[in-house]
């Protein structure tokens, strides 16, 4: 094992986010509480968990949510509990539009990134965001944050294990009609523990928990083996770097990122 790399104790509050921000931010404090009393590292909510995925939620205006002071406050309060929040939100992108953001920080200084990588029921209400870092310090992990159709781009996760990322956490809204039904619900979670294998990257998906959600928030382990999922309420796991592991796992993610130069 490498010094210092204990386990990652971690969080996915798997709630519905709704338009309505006030109500929104309520669930994500009590989330806060709850993850402060199992003494957790972090704590991620789903993809647009302020203002609701505009898609599920069937309005959207970024401008009369208050989002801004919502953030603080949900930051402010992290801070205080000694945890790490990655939340989902909105920005104004500068030209009349809005970025779908996510927001971390806390327990660590605040980072906002943009989501670059837009899906079809993105297109109609956000711009992609710029080229940004992926990484969070958490202790003495390097985090990936991701939000939603991003990684399914094998790019992504290239970029993030040459980055040196230990884990990846990812906000998601991955939930609604299916072109194909019944597809996707198979086929995410295979897709989500195959990166988590093809990088030996232990991965916590925090999902909305809309009743036509397509997976529950869950996590992976370096191996690709899931450790737990949840459809609603409070997911918590442990993360355990791939230096516990064999080093078969340290060894293929070194392989893979040779191959990817």
């Amino acid at each position: 094992m490498l010094p210092g790399m204990d386990p990652l104790r971690t969080a996915a509050l798997a709630f519905a986010p709704t338009a309505d921000a006030h109500a929104n931010k309520v669930a994500i404090l009590a989330g806060l509480e709850q993850a402060a009393k199992q003494r957790l590292h972090l704590l991620a909510t789903p993809e647009c968990s302020l203002c609701g995925y505009p898609a599920a939620t069937g309005v959207f205006d970024g401008t009369s949510c208050r989002l801004a002071e919502y953030e603080e406050e949900l930051l402010t309060v992290a801070g205080r509990l000694g945890l790490v929040l990655v939340l989902g939100s909105t920005v104004p992108d500068g030209r009349g539009g809005f970025h779908n953001l996510a927001v971390a920080g806390g327990a660590v200084p605040t980072v906002r990134l943009a989501k670059r990588v837009l899906a079809p029921s993105d297109r109609p209400w956000f711009s992609a965001g710029p080229a940004r870092s992926q990484l969070l310090r958490v202790g003495s992990w390097q985090v990936a944050l991701g939000i939603c159709y991003e990684i399914r781009q094998a790019a992504w996760w290239q970029a993030a294990a040459a980055a040196g990322a230990d884990a990846a956490v990812v906000i998601s809204h991955q939930a609604g009609a299916d072109i194909d039904p019944g597809t996707k619900a198979e086929v995410l979670p295979a897709l989500h523990a195959t990166r988590a294998a093809e990088w030996a990257m232990p991965l916590l998906l925090a999902n909305t928990a809309a009743a036509d959600r397509w997976l529950d928030s869950a996590a992976w382990d370096a191996r690709g083996r899931r450790l737990a999922a949840r459809g609603e309420g409070l997911l918590t796991v442990e993360l355990e770097h791939r230096s516990r592991l064999d080093p078969w796992y340290e060894q293929l993610r070194k392989d893979a990122l040779a191959a990817g130069r």
